[in-house]
């Protein structure tokens, strides 16, 4: 089993262990005050003095427990996958080539089967829907695979993000940037 999985399953355990916990305290809570609103119901509310309330509660200190309840998820760690020729890349004829003709509607499709968007999407041999950080750019997802063609010539390690017109993506160039692998995303 890769790291990667491992790690998956690690934090799909987490949530599930907090869902329950969860789940459970709200069922607890609800028989609780369920049960505290209807006794209550059947009772008059008793008349209590200004000075009745400072002698009954009484001076306490709370102590900050050292484990939490309920475990906040993990920010997904940064892995550095290395430096990446990044490219960029429309929906044109130009840049895509036999790709560009018969889009439905204009709209344009990656290779996981998902609508490209401008400052999102990109197109790498990394994994379908891996997220990846690229150093002093942002987060991308990558929906998209690159031309046979250009994984021969350059690579495995490549982003090519997408962009909404030729015009930006020619202006974008080629970069040799760090990239960091953030895990997949959350909808």
């Amino acid at each position: 089993m890769s790291k990667r999985e491992q790690r998956r399953r690690a934090i799909n355990q987490r949530f599930r262990r907090m869902f329950l916990v969860a789940l459970l305290m709200g069922l607890a809570m609800g028989f609780v005050f369920g049960r505290c609103s209807a006794s209550s119901k059947d009772r008059p509310e008793p008349i209590v003095e200004q000075d009745q309330l400072t002698s009954v509660i009484p001076d306490v200190t709370l102590e900050p427990m050292e484990t939490p309840l309920v475990e906040e998820p993990a920010e997904p760690e940064r892995i550095l996958l290395g430096s990446f020729r990044i490219t960029a890349y429309c929906s044109c004829e130009k840049c895509c080539g036999e790709w560009a003709k018969n889009r439905p509607n204009g709209i344009v499709y990656g290779a996981a089967g998902v609508e490209l968007k401008a400052g999102v999407s990109c197109a790498s041999p990394l994994p379908l829907g891996t997220v990846v950080e690229v150093e002093g750019l942002g987060e991308y997802i990558v929906q998209d695979r690159p031309a046979q063609w250009v994984i021969d010539k350059y690579g495995e390690n490549q982003i090519d993000i997408y962009f909404d017109s030729h015009e930006a993506a020619s202006a974008f160039g080629l970069k040799q940037l760090n990239v960091y692998e953030k895990g997949e995303p959350t909808e």
